[in-house]
């Protein structure tokens, strides 16, 4: 997604590898990658523009942690970061960029992180927290691609935005539930419904994907579509019966899709409007788009 379109095989073979690809491969000219790029160029510019429009105080970016900033030593289930600044790498390592360079800083909101953290407490949740970020997995890279990337893409620092990062496993097995953040996007709604502040929400994943692994190039598009057609319906509920149960698919990167229902939960019964969806298995990825605007005092963006 944040690459060009020259680029996109390179990724491809970096993280497809040995894995035999599905036909549709092929139909995915050069022309298409370009045609990917200015659809997905397209998204996060509308995203951009509903993000400032809405004159937030906040935005809470809910990602996960691929052994960024957690590694075997330490991977809780949800935590909140509650420090005043952050730096990350956006660079791209299957292009041989460094870790090392690269890095954006972006500022945060930490009495309202803090806000989070005790009412997640006082809502059942056992969530950690961090006044500070001293990467384990990757000490060079900061804080994670789900964060830094989203924070590069949306210019938050130049909208002179704060985020609250919050953690979300969505890679690391054990992870949570469906239901399990369906109940935390509930949690956030019920602490800023009658709060004074304007807060957004911002999800940030793909859909489906295996990047390295024995389904790696291949999308589960019926899925996609499934989940894309719930949050178009206001049917965020349903949601909660994701990864119940055993499936290939929900493997890997797919487990992601847990910020996608934790954002839902958010915006319950609110019908999400689809930006887009691209099946790019150059990208190795379903790739989403969308976005909940209601009639109350908060915006929620939400993108693959």
């Amino acid at each position: 997604m944040f690459c060009p379109a020259s680029a996109w095989p390179a990724v491809h073979r970096s993280l497809t590898r040995d894995v035999p690809q599905p036909l549709e491969i092929a139909v995915e000219t050069p022309d298409v990658l370009e045609g990917y790029v200015r659809r997905i160029q397209a998204a996060f510019s509308e995203l951009r523009a509903r993000t400032e429009a809405a004159k937030l105080d906040a935005l809470i970016i809910i990602g996960d942690d691929q052994t960024e900033v957690f590694s075997s030593a330490c991977i809780p289930q949800i935590a909140v970061y509650l420090g005043q600044k952050v730096s990350g790498t956006t660079s791209i390592s299957w292009l041989g960029e460094k870790h090392e360079d690269n890095h954006i800083t972006f500022h945060n909101h930490p009495s309202l992180a803090r806000e989070i953290v005790t009412h997640l407490l006082r809502s059942g949740f056992d969530p950690a927290f961090m006044e500070e970020i001293q990467p384990l997995g990757r000490p060079s890279a900061g804080i994670g691609h789900a964060f830094s990337r989203i924070a590069k893409v949306l210019h938050l620092d130049d909208l002179g935005l704060p985020t609250i990062p919050l953690f979300l496993n969505g890679y690391h097995a054990p992870m949570p539930s469906g239901a399990r953040c369906l109940a935390l996007g509930l949690a956030l709604r019920a602490l800023f419904e009658d709060r004074p502040e304007r807060i957004g929400i911002y999800a940030s994943g793909g859909l489906s994907h295996c990047p390295m692994g024995p389904r790696a190039g291949w999308i589960d598009t019926p899925l996609d579509r499934w989940i894309l057609e719930r949050l178009e319906r206001g049917e965020s509920r349903e949601l909660a019966n994701l990864f119940n149960f055993e499936s290939d698919t929900l493997h890997s990167g797919t487990g992601e899709i847990r910020s996608w229902i934790t954002a839902a939960g958010a915006f319950d019964s609110v019908k999400a409007t689809i930006l887009d969806y691209i099946p790019a298995h150059h990208a190795v990825t379903g790739l989403g788009f969308a976005y909940w605007e209601p009639e109350a005092r908060y915006e929620l963006t939400h993108v693959g």
